[in-house]
């Protein structure tokens, strides 16, 4: 997969498409940033182009460009277009700024819109330009990577900006700072009143998909209902400390409610503004339905985790506001993983309601894609509250759905898993449609970079080297399948989606990239970088193996010092010594790395060998 340089390939196809000639009115040539893709420039898609750029530095230091001294060569090919290593870091920061103002309204407040990734259901019916500019839960959720990383970026470059001695620099880096802080003091406020709470009966056509989803066993509805809040105890609990924004209880404490959490398509009707806080102007009204969409539930908590990174905490930046409102968050976060992983393994038997794919959703959808989405909440609380059998079962999940997604297998023609690639799972945005206008949907298109991610993600967690080595074979197949889907001609050429290339029978054919398709490519490239800068996988069959071998060899060696090895002559004396260090340091490593451990431990016993018999020799004189 070579990550790495898969990112270095992706920034060199990115300047040679973004970046474009103009010519002034006084005939000055230049080359400007080009805004958009395969749809219109908006809030979301620009800035899921813009961390194209900015992502993989935040998490791959070796990629960093803020420190002209610190840029390597590789780093100044990709982007060689934008400048030398000085004008590289200006450049950026101009770009940044000039994304902030772009998306921001007459009065200078960020806006989030989804614009043109907004696509009306009955296409015979024009969209209020109203509809297009609400903002979206995946315009606050893209801000914060964005705001964070942009972040990072100026603070690296402050002291370069300090060094050229230009004051027009530094003041205008301290702009871009201050217009990033605003925008993600924004995008805080809008996830925490996009936050959704939805509670059912019984009766309820929501209630009874619910109970049918997660009754695997067939049990009566009131004894599914007894379980489901029995295990949901203390998610309720944690449900009543939300105070700040939309959600809460609402009514999921009476006993005999079924409740869905996540986020909402944005922010939620009626949601309360939230008081303290010291820019009232980002807080606009609600239009989303007061219900939690999976998609934008996903999107959100990778948003928000995001803020708690240790990179993030270890640069502190975030103010004393933004870290309140993140620790709000921080609560959603938290309760709604444990939802989603105690709902996708409800029961804890022979079958979980996750595996009997696709995932059924209380609106009465089935799709694979959703199967992923849950996989993708749930993973994170799998591996770290349970441990290696429950992740070998969710990735047995993935592995199903590279196959019926067609990625890892052969597709027919007719197939509806084609449709899942283009032009995607449609998601209703309701309650858009009250402004004036048509009603509206999302189209999710990313199915397979969303699935290597999941891969990736869950093969890092796991430690069980056959389980690992699996995910990781299907991964590449992934990638080879992605691969096979990039542009291959015109301008936009190495950057993605192409179907086509895969499914002859999708009939369009695109010549500029789609950034929503691109930016899922690089997290999973930038996922792939740093797990394959991880510890291997240790196996705790052979860590045993080499702690035995380890203890013989050690015991030998033992035997030699007292027979007078290492007392003996120079040379004997030194092979000694080094029989010793090569134990010793096995054993210092045996834990992390008990393979190489494994090797080191049988280097000293045959060498000990070869000593014992040449001693025994000079002993009798053979």
């Amino acid at each position: 997969m070579q990550p790495r340089q898969q990112l270095l390939d992706i920034w060199k196809a990115s300047m040679a498409y973004c970046l474009r000639e103009v010519v002034e009115e006084d005939g000055r040539r230049h080359r400007r940033w080009h805004w958009g893709g395969r749809i219109e420039s908006d809030a979301v898609g620009d800035a899921q182009q813009l961390l194209c750029l900015l992502y993989p530095p935040q998490e791959l230091p070796e990629l960093s460009y803020a420190d002209p001294d610190a840029t390597g060569e590789a780093v100044l090919d990709a982007l060689g277009t934008l400048g030398d290593p000085v004008e590289i870091p200006i450049r950026v920061m101009r770009i940044i700024k000039d994304y902030m103002i772009r998306h921001s309204d007459d009065d200078g407040v960020p806006v989030y819109s989804g614009g043109s990734n907004m696509h009306r259901v009955d296409r015979s019916r024009e969209a209020d330009p109203e509809q297009r500019a609400v903002d979206v839960t995946e315009g606050f959720a893209l801000a914060i990577p964005l705001s964070i990383a942009s972040l990072i970026f100026l603070a690296d470059f402050a002291p370069t900006a300090e060094r050229l001695g230009r004051r027009p620099l530094i003041e205008e880096r301290q702009e871009v700072e201050a217009m990033v802080h605003k925008r993600l003091l924004g995008a805080l406020i809008g996830l925490l009143r996009s936050f959704s709470v939805a509670a059912y009966d019984e009766t309820d056509e929501e209630g009874r998909r619910l109970i049918d989803l997660i009754n695997v066993d067939g049990q009566a509805p009131r004894k599914i209902i007894r379980r489901f809040r029995d295990n949901a105890s203390e998610i309720i609990g944690t449900l009543r400390d939300i105070t700040l924004g939309s959600g809460g209880t609402a009514g999921v404490e009476a006993p005999t409610k079924l409740f869905e959490i996540g986020w909402s398509w944005s922010v939620v009707e009626k949601a309360p503004e939230i008081g303290f806080v010291s820019d009232q102007d980002v807080q606009r009204p609600g239009r989303a339905q007061d219900a939690p969409y999976l998609y934008f539930t996903v999107v959100a908590i990778e948003a928000v985790a995001g803020l708690f990174s240790p990179r993030v905490i270890r640069r502190n930046l975030l103010n004393d506001e933004e870290q309140q409102l993140a620790q709000a968050l921080q609560l959603r976060l938290d309760v709604t993983r444990r939802y989603w992983a105690s709902v996708a393994s409800f029961g804890g038997g022979s079958k979980w309601p996750l595996e009997d794919v696709p995932w059924r959703t209380t609106d009465g959808l089935e799709y694979d894609y959703y199967s992923l989405l849950v996989c993708a909440v749930a993973t994170d609380a799998f591996g770290t509250a349970r441990g290696d059998d429950d992740l070998i079962r969710l990735g047995r999940v993935l592995i199903e759905l590279a196959n019926r997604g067609r990625i890892t297998r052969r597709a027919l023609a007719g197939e509806t898993a084609i449709e899942m690639h283009f032009p995607g799972v449609p998601s209703e945005l309701t309650g858009i449609e009250k402004i004036g206008g048509p009603p509206m949907r999302w189209n999710m298109v990313d199915f397979a970079p969303l699935l290597l991610k999941r891969l990736i993600h869950a093969a890092s967690l796991l430690s069980t080297i056959g389980s690992r080595a699996e995910l990781l074979d299907v991964a590449d197949q992934v990638w080879d399948h992605l691969a096979r889907r990039r542009l291959r001609d015109g301008g936009a050429a190495n950057l993605w989606d192409q179907p086509h290339q895969v499914y002859g029978e999708i009939e369009h054919f695109f010549n500029d990239p789609s950034w929503f398709f691109t930016i899922r490519v690089v997290e999973a490239m930038v996922l792939g970088a740093r797990f394959a800068a991880s510890d291997p996988a240790r196996s705790r069959e052979l860590e045993r193996l080499a702690h035995e071998l380890l203890l013989e060899a050690e015991h030998i060696y033992d035997q030699e010092l007292f027979r007078g090895s290492g007392a003996a002559g120079p040379s004997l004396s030194q092979e000694i010594q080094a029989v010793g260090i090569t134990i010793r340091h096995a054993k210092d490593i045996v834990a992390e790395r008990p393979g190489t451990a494994y090797s080191l431990g049988v280097r000293a016993l045959l060498e000990l060998d070869r000593l014992v018999s040449a001693g025994r020799d000079a002993e009798t004189g053979v």
